[in-house]
């Protein structure tokens, strides 16, 4: 009995002691720590949304599920029910902190769809948690709430543009997370220093390794490159490899952590067209079979590092479209595939839609439909209307060529049903490349089915796409990306 007593004075002293620090004003550390909770936690749900999107996976509406958490964990620490508690939350963490640390560098697993996704949205509503439990345990008295709540509100937007205006300008790359990471990992060291003697190590433990490793990827991320520019449309890095002057040296064009193209530099295999577009692939031999023919007009959607242009002949004329004027400066700069082209080049900046559907018909024998960022897929590229607009430009045997080659996504059933709505005709070509380790998927459409039956085409590997009935025709106004996920 005397000791519930005192239990019952001691809580009393406390909440006493609770209440008279609470009645003097907020100082400077505590702003200081109110605007850091909420920039890390603004900050963290930007980049996770901004790296699973653009890296992981282009699942509509997926950036939905890291806002939904990010409110959630407002919505849970701010109740009143003491759900956060630092002696039980502490572990978690520093876990979910090292969990998404490791996937960070760990690139061994950056394709692993689902793995990617669980840890980064389960560490996202954690790591938030953590932020927003922190603040509301640390909130003052009610009659300096309105300060407190404005600095919030502060922090917030500081987070917001230190990642969508300050990165950009600042980092060549997606860095933002790796420091988010970092800043999580600092404050979950100077608010659980003080738990126990476990939690003080493995906080300093943890704190030591997201700085680390977010070092080590921004290290990694520049190797062997030579130029690295970001902008609106993502990140771009040419990056280069082998002895110059020998047979091995190559550059790389990348979008994201996606191959967009290589070429070799030595004399005798800079003409070359490797990696999805060599001859073996489906646009080779669509291109390919149109040999016997003269001044062939070939259209591009997607420049790249401009591969294709390596098949243009004197007499012939290939038209690229692209939106990202950063592609054509690169493409023209680090690469020489279009300068050594035999054929006349025309660029067009800007949407290649758009673009196609204010030009007058331009009677290509081939047009490529290669705009995909990353993983990324342009949906209004792919639908019912999209295909309408290309075959206006084709000319009545003129093969349109779709590169649906993706990690995460099955898009030959969407171009099969696509081609059926259009009455045309389309083949598969599936390619894999011994020589650089290369797959490719294309899907060619005619609306001349002798056209997907010339030598070079049958020659390649050509069958029938697989076709699914019971999917709905991608339109301006239906696309299900959740309903092709591989």
């Amino acid at each position: 009995m005397r000791g519930g007593v005192v239990d019952r004075g001691r809580a009393r002293r406390r909440a006493a002691g609770r209440s008279r620090r609470g009645s003097e004003p907020p100082t400077r550390a505590d702003y200081v720590l109110w605007l850091s909770l909420s920039a890390a936690g603004s900050v963290m749900l930007l980049a996770v949304t901004n790296h699973i999107t653009q890296n992981i996976a282009s699942i509509p509406l997926l950036w939905l599920a890291p806002l939904t958490l990010y409110l959630v964990t407002f919505i849970l620490a701010f109740e009143g029910r003491g759900l956060y508690r630092p002696a039980y939350w502490w572990s978690a963490v520093l876990v979910w902190t090292g969990g998404m640390v490791w996937l960070l560098v760990d690139k061994d697993h950056q394709f692993d769809l689902w793995l990617q996704l669980a840890i980064y949205l389960s560490g996202l509503f954690v790591a938030c948690m953590f932020c927003h439990g922190e603040l509301y345990r640390s909130r003052p008295q009610p009659r300096f709430l309105t300060a407190f709540y404005l600095t919030i509100s502060a922090g917030g937007a500081l987070g917001g543009l230190f990642v969508a205006v300050v990165a950009p300008l600042v980092f060549n790359g997606y860095f933002e997370l790796g420091v988010g990471l970092a800043a999580v990992a600092l404050l979950a060291a100077v608010r659980f220093y003080g738990l126990n003697m476990t939690a003080r190590i493995a906080s300093l433990a943890v704190l030591m390794g997201a700085a680390g490793c977010a070092v080590y990827d921004g290290i990694k991320f520049q190797k062997d490159v030579m130029v690295s520019s970001r902008n609106f449309y993502g990140v771009m890095r040419v990056k280069e490899y082998g002895t110059p002057g020998g047979e091995d040296h190559l550059r790389r064009l990348l979008h994201g952590v996606i191959l967009h193209g290589e070429q070799y530099l030595s004399e005798g295999r800079r003409h070359t067209a490797t990696t999805y577009y060599q001859v073996t692939s489906g646009i080779g031999a669509a291109i390919l079979s149109l040999r016997e023919r003269s001044g062939n007009r070939v259209g591009v959607i997607g420049l790249g590092a401009g591969t294709i242009a390596a098949y243009g002949r004197k007499g012939d004329t290939y038209r690229f479209y692209d939106i990202n004027p950063e592609v054509v400066t690169v493409a023209k700069r680090d690469f020489t595939y279009l300068p050594d082209s035999g054929a006349k080049i025309e660029i067009a900046i800007g949407d290649a839609r758009l673009n196609l559907e204010r030009e007058p018909a331009q009677r290509f024998d081939v047009l490529a439909v290669d705009a995909f960022s990353s993983d990324s897929i342009p949906v209004h590229l792919i639908t019912r209307e999209a295909l309408g607009v290309y075959l206006q430009h084709m000319k009545p045997d003129g093969l349109v060529a779709f590169h649906v080659s993706n990690r995460f996504l099955n898009l030959v059933p969407v171009v099969a049903r696509l081609a059926q709505e259009q009455g045309a005709h389309a083949v598969l070509i599936d390619e894999e490349s011994e020589e650089d380790r290369t797959t490719s998927t294309w899907v060619l459409v005619s609306r001349d089915q002798k056209a997907l039956e010339r030598p070079e085409i049958v020659e390649a590997g050509a069958t029938d796409p697989e076709t699914r009935d019971d999917w709905r025709t991608w339109t301006d106004d239906y696309s299900n990306l959740v309903q092709i996920l591989k």
